[in-house]
């Protein structure tokens, strides 16, 4: 008999998931997710900070104030904070803005040749105020406390001691001198969302200020007992301008540029500190008695009470006779380690990565850069000066152009007319580059080619080209006069044009 097996059934898997049509395969759903959303312990432990206070909540008075009280204190302490701090002031300021006047450019040539001499003279008395409010100094202070605060409050006033015709004078306050009175604690919202009053600051249902809380005596001062509301008084927000770094939406007051950074400047101190003193101990002991020999009965028996720290005093050039089982050896100085340099310059990049500045303009150190590297590292340092002047012009320096000009055309309304459309724009210190000749050759090639012009070229180095043209022209009228031969133009390319593409070690 033959028997006949039968076919093995096969196993059906039914999924739960997804299956394309047409086909019997198993296909497993993908599961993804963010790392950073994971409700893990070793996350929850990391991320136990994190929040979602709104942006003033989460910049509260109480916690500015610490920022601020702690920010102060390291750059009072830490040197290469104070340094940073002092360079990035001077960088974006350097002598201070220069105010520079033109006429549209649809004007006709010969209105543009009537105004020139005008808008020279508007431009010659903004200097002379500028000049006589210490401007320049004015803003140097505002962006160091800006970057180390968070912000600065300018206040105009009428100050009869200007030698100008222009009275407006500024006055600096810091961030604890504008704040909402001591009771107030909940805060008052119009129906846009916008708060009626937060931290000092008053706004309107479109969110610009109206006015500003100022206390007469800053509340920090030690001449200070009880502070009230009547202490304080209200300025209209037209008298003040409110210079500050604001970052995330529904932000109303700054923060520190630093705060992020604050913990590794308090590192670095603390290191150093640490590694100052171990090598401090090492250095002080001149040397170590040890031995290895057994201890006898006797000693046990009558045991010598020791003291700890026992100095015997050497004299200089002479030798040392010791017992028996008894050596000398000098403390081994393990600190600072041969990583000592690379810890410092880690902390000083990561101190001034927040303000976008080079580690060798931190460092007041570029031993370690060579010339395409130092360029590279200073181009996002200089974008970023860039961006701060054209923020410091918006705010600051439009606001004062504004009131100036309202003050001056009553005293020379000759220089005025508002048929005639006029712009300005505000020069600045330019960057010294590494290789002079280099860039005097590229600014040549750039000039020739008409890809530039040379009010784009004069800009860069902050001079106003009308005024470069004139003394030019000075110049070679005062040669000829004299008898001087005006300077040729090179015929044909030097050996440095010819080389400067070549690369640098």
């Amino acid at each position: 008999m033959t028997v006949k097996s039968k076919p093995k059934s096969k196993a059906v898997v039914k999924s739960t998931g997804p299956v394309t049509p047409g086909r019997g395969d198993f296909i497993f759903p993908v599961r993804g997710k963010f790392d950073a959303a994971s409700r893990e312990a070793e996350s929850s432990r990391h991320w136990q900070g994190a929040d979602f206070l709104s942006a003033d909540a989460a910049m509260a008075p109480s916690i500015r104030h610490i920022i601020i009280s702690r920010a102060r204190y390291e750059a009072a302490n830490n040197g290469y904070c104070e340094g940073i701090l002092k360079t990035l002031a001077d960088d974006v300021i350097g002598t201070g803005p220069r105010l520079q006047l033109s006429l549209c450019e649809n004007e006709e040539d010969d209105i543009v040749l009537e105004w020139e001499t005008r808008l020279n003279r508007r431009e010659a008395r903004w200097r002379k105020w500028a000049k006589a409010v210490h401007l320049a100094k004015t803003l140097k202070m505002a962006r160091r406390s800006k970057a180390l605060d968070g912000e600065v409050f300018l206040m105009k006033n009428n100050n009869p001691r200007i030698r100008s015709h222009v009275k407006i004078g500024i006055d600096t306050f810091e961030a604890e001198q504008v704040g909402s009175a001591f009771h107030s604690t909940l805060t008052d919202f119009h129906s846009t969302g916008v708060p009626k009053e937060f931290d000092g600051i008053e706004y309107d249902q479109h969110g610009n200020p109206i006015a500003y809380r100022f206390w007469r005596i800053h509340p920090g001062s030690s001449s200070v007992g009880s502070v009230t509301t009547a202490d304080s008084y209200m300025v209209k927000a037209e008298n003040v301008i409110h210079y500050a770094n604001i970052w995330r939406p529904g932000q109303h007051r700054g923060i520190s540029e630093i705060a992020s950074t604050l913990p590794g400047f308090n590192d670095l101190r603390r290191f150093t500190t640490a590694v100052l003193a171990a090598a401090e101990v090492a250095a002080e002991i001149s040397f170590i008695l040890s031995s290895n020999a057994p201890v006898d009965d006797e000693d046990v028996k009558n045991p010598v009470p020791l003291t700890p720290g026992t100095v015997i005093d050497l004299c200089r050039n002479a030798g040392i006779a010791l017992p028996a089982g008894w050596t000398a050896s000098q403390m081994k100085a393990e600190q600072p380690t041969s990583t000592h340099s690379d810890f410092v310059k880690t902390k000083i990049r990561e101190a001034a990565r927040p303000l976008s500045m080079a580690m060798n303009v931190a460092m007041g150190d570029s031993s370690g850069y060579n010339y395409a590297s130092g360029r590279l590292d200073h181009q996002t340092y200089f974008r970023a000066i860039r961006n701060e002047r054209a923020d410091i012009g918006e705010v600051i320096l439009d606001d004062l152009l504004h009131d100036f000009e309202a003050i001056d055309r009553v005293f020379f309304p000759e220089d005025y007319d508002d048929s005639i459309e006029t712009e300005h724009e505000w020069m600045w210190d330019g960057f010294d580059h590494v290789d002079p000749v280099k860039e005097a050759n590229a600014q040549k090639i750039r000039l020739a080619s008409g890809t530039t012009t040379l009010a784009d070229e004069c800009a860069k180095d902050g001079k106003d080209w009308s005024r470069v043209l004139r003394q030019v022209a000075r110049e070679n009228r005062m040669r000829i006069k004299l008898g001087i031969p005006t300077p040729e133009q090179p015929g044909s390319e030097s050996a440095t044009t010819r080389n400067e593409d070549e690369d640098d070690e």
